[in-house]
């Protein structure tokens, strides 16, 4: 069916004119998206109909698949890898039934886009194989029956077996990830879940054939479980390494720092700093992670039809804790899934209201606005999904998802993720509306979401590779800043390593907080910054090495140590050049970082003005911006959680004070808000660089498009 051109289209189609196409770094359109890991799926038209009433773009499936990634052809379809594991759900399927399966998932897949569903995925596990290696059950029943399905295109069998495809410890022993109790792991007992190696040819082979027949099925992608979750001391690990270590440092440098090449060598001391060898591992891993998606993708776009586009979409579990993993093992992948399964108020974004005495509250506010940024920062191919629980591993009505929550989730990918999604259940009969409206909403409107980048005046330095060195104050620090400036309306953007280095003259101020890893082109480049009028805020104690763990002069910006240096609000000041650095042993307080940046930089960056109050300060903020477009989105986090929960108070009259791109001196201002309302024009008055409005309400999410005139 052609969609035509339609306003939308011609504006889209007008969008990528102005911005040249894409890149990585630019916004894309949001998603809606659903996870639905239930088993009732091929053959219940109940359930494509009730897809069909409130179809979202990404559809996340379970092991609907012609041959699962752990047992292979078996009985059972849906859930991931701990669901449906014993008795006749693993029964292996004959070949007859496995051709009979790909038949029935391709009508599926054909229905649901049909029904308007644009991506369907389903779940495969990165490194998951199931099943007992001494009994050949499970998986090795398969195995020992491999050319029985050599009609499916699984071509030859493996010559290792599948027992020696497995993640190994330095001992050599099998490589374990998930708590047995007992002799088995309980969702499969009587039998073992094993680890497999994302650098064993024969393991990688296996899982292209899996990715292949889905692609087959017309799937336009995989979503890939446990993506972050290699260790392995295997002979292809130690071959791999030495040729990692030696593309990364020449023989001389492997000799002055003392560096093996051996990845046995590679062994965590409890209780003492890392070796060089211990961080470059790690490093090592991520990267053998980061291949083993590419691989996967690889095999998906090759197995696409020709009438097809050849995009195959990976999307791998890993996000949570492990920034580092994000930018080094998932960069070029499509998506990320942050399952944010942990909180002491779950994880829903929203307000936690807690009775403390008869009409006393205690507030608490949830967001992934660190998530969806910091994915976005890396400016690469990758965009945020986020799964959030309303706690774990026990549920709590009073913290559970209710149609404003949705709405939320959908709002705030929108506004902080450029092209990433917030993940909602399948509960069609309550979440239906918010999927509908929200997808309507992002395609009517493409101007205020493709083709931007983010617009800010204050840069965050954010080195995930700090973790690896076992630094995690650092990223730690970042989130704690993240909500001082969320709390004061401020535009701020994270800057990775490599941006560090180019980017910081675009920003007013810049925070390093927390670094104890180097190096010297980075500090040059902060004191380069400040000499030339930059202003920046280094919190915590002075890096000490860099980042080859040797130790280098204190850079003089980390050398405020008190004396004739100014003080403000508990930070030591020192000017150089143009600029100004200020120092603390901590983070500022809340009142104290607007203060912080009032007398570095010498102007106001708050964005939204007015009294300091709790509910304002669950207003967030965040912009992007193209040459002819500036694009503000203003969120309530004024949601309450739970079942019971009463709607949302709408706030009003919020007073707003935007910078503007330079040169802009008269503009027009939209505000736009989901639903069938058309856009709101605001009355503007451009004072200097920055342009003032008031927004009349806001009950969960409001987009303000700000253009120069004449556009």
């Amino acid at each position: 069916m052609s969609l035509g051109f339609t306003p939308a289209l011609c504006c889209l189609l007008s969008i990528l004119g102005e911005v040249g196409g894409l890149g990585e770094g630019r916004t894309r359109l949001p998603l809606t998206y659903v996870l639905d890991y239930g088993p009732n799926h091929l053959g219940h038209p109940e359930w494509l109909q009730a897809v069909a009433s409130a179809p979202p773009v990404l559809l996340h499936l379970g092991k609907d698949v012609p041959m699962t990634h752990n047992w292979g052809p078996i009985a059972a379809l849906g859930g991931e890898n701990q669901a449906y594991g014993k008795g006749h759900y693993i029964r292996r399927l004959s070949p007859e039934e496995v051709r009979e399966r790909l038949a029935g998932l391709r009508e599926m897949v054909a229905k649901l886009h049909a029904a308007g569903v644009k991506y369907v995925l389903p779940y495969i596990c990165s490194m998951t194989l199931a099943g007992h290696h001494e009994r050949r059950a499970g998986f090795w029943e398969f195995y020992d029956h491999w050319e029985e399905y050599a009609p499916f295109g699984l071509g030859p069998r493996p010559p290792a077996d599948p027992a020696d495809w497995m993640q190994r410890t330095l001992e050599g022993d099998f490589q374990r990830f998930y708590k047995y109790t007992g002799d088995f792991y309980p969702p499969y007992e009587p039998n073992h879940r094993y680890a497999a190696c994302v650098n064993n040819p024969h393991w990688r082979y296996w899982l292209t054939r899996v990715v292949t027949l889905i692609a087959q099925c017309g799937y336009e992608g995989a979503f890939v479980d446990n993506s972050g979750s290699q260790r392995c001391y295997c002979r292809y690990c130690q071959e791999k390494f030495r040729e990692f270590i030696h593309r990364r440092y020449s023989a001389a440098e492997r000799t002055r720092l003392g560096l093996t090449d051996d990845l046995l060598s590679a062994k965590p001391l409890r209780g003492q700093p890392p070796s060089l060898v211990w961080v470059e591992a790690q490093r090592f891993w991520a990267e053998s992670l980061h291949q083993h998606q590419l691989a996967l993708r690889a095999a998906g776009e090759q197995a696409r039809s020709a009438d097809r586009p050849t995009t195959f979409l990976i999307f791998p579990n890993g996000g949570e804790r492990r920034p580092q993993h994000v930018k080094c093992a998932f960069a070029d992948s499509d998506y990320v899934m942050f399952e944010r399964s942990r909180g002491d108020y779950g994880t829903h974004p929203g307000t936690a209201r807690f009775p403390v005495v008869e009409n006393l509250y205690l507030r608490h506010v949830n967001d992934n606005v660190f998530e969806y940024k910091y994915t976005l920062s890396l400016r690469k191919r990758v965009r945020a999904l986020v799964l959030t629980r309303p706690g774990w591993p026990r549920t709590q009505d009073w913290l559970r998802m209710n149609p404003a929550v949705a709405e939320l989730m959908n709002a705030e990918a929108a506004a902080f993720s450029g092209g990433g999604g917030g993940m909602l259940r399948p509960r069609w009969e309550v979440f239906g509306p918010v999927l509908n409206r929200y997808r309507q909403f992002f395609a009517a409107h493409p101007q205020l979401y493709v083709g931007l980048e983010p617009w800010a005046q204050v840069g965050v330095a954010a080195f995930a590779e700090q973790e690896f060195y076992g630094h995690h104050r650092h990223i730690q620090s970042v989130r704690q800043l993240t909500q001082l400036l969320l709390d004061a309306h401020l535009l701020f953007d994270y800057l990775t390593e490599e941006r560090f280095l180019h980017e910081l003259p675009h920003y007013a101020a810049v925070f390093v907080a927390d670094v104890k890893y180097l190096s010297p082109a980075q500090a040059r480049a902060l004191e380069e910054y400040v000499q030339g009028g930059g202003v920046a805020f280094v919190t915590g104690p002075p890096p000490t090495a860099n980042l080859q763990m040797e130790p280098f002069p204190t850079p003089e910006w980390a050398n405020l140590t008190g004396g004739a240096e100014e003080k403000v609000l508990g930070a030591r000041v020192q000017r150089w050049g143009q600029g100004l650095c200020l120092a603390s042993d901590r983070l500022p307080r809340r009142e104290q970082l607007p203060l912080w940046l009032r007398q570095g930089i010498g102007r106001e960056l708050t964005v939204l003005s007015g009294p300091d109050t709790a509910l304002r300060r669950a207003v967030r903020v965040n912009a992007f911006r193209s040459p002819k477009r500036l694009v503000l989105h203003v969120v309530n986090y004024n949601v309450p959680l739970g079942l019971n929960a009463p709607q949302p108070e709408p706030l009003t009259d919020l007073s707003f004070s935007v910078p503007l791109p330079a040169g802009w001196r008269e503009v027009r201002v939209t505000a736009y808000e989901p639903g069938p309302t058309e856009g709101e024009r605001l009355s503007a008055k451009v004072e200097g660089d920055r342009v003032q409005f008031t927004l009349p309400s806001l009950r969960v999410y409001r987009v303000v498009e700000i253009v120069p005139v004449p556009l």
